[in-house]
């Protein structure tokens, strides 16, 4: 399965790719949502892994365009937070995001996330 992540954290999103990448998948990643929908048009991808806020658009603004794509409607998505605000995850939801994970991290957690994505 092919991921995207996107992220402005320039070191997270490297982390995550390849973690990622060391359990045999193919990841492309992005700074914010603009390069996404860029990557999106040249590459199919099973699993996107956002990050909430970012800069041009926030991750469910990014998961409203990406579901209004007839080709991605049953992409997955996956919003990472540092807010712990529950309508967050309550808006996530209601626009088409999977699961919302609280940031820090855990990776375990994500692995088994995108397994079950697959």
């Amino acid at each position: 399965m092919n991921i995207l992540v996107v992220d402005d954290d320039v070191e997270l999103c490297t982390l995550l790719s390849r973690f990622l990448e060391k359990h045999g998948y193919t990841v492309y990643s992005a700074a914010d949502a603009l390069q996404a929908l860029d990557i999106l048009e040249r590459h199919e991808v099973g699993l996107v892994i956002s990050d909430y806020r970012m800069p041009h658009m926030d991750g469910i603004q990014f998961t409203e365009m990406l579901k209004a794509d007839p080709r991605h409607q049953g992409t997955s998505v996956i919003l990472m937070t540092g807010n712990a605000d529950g309508n967050v995850h309550d808006k996530g939801l209601r626009k088409g995001v999977a699961m919302t994970l609280e940031k820090p991290l855990d990776f375990n957690q994500l692995l088994n996330l995108v397994r079950f994505a697959e």
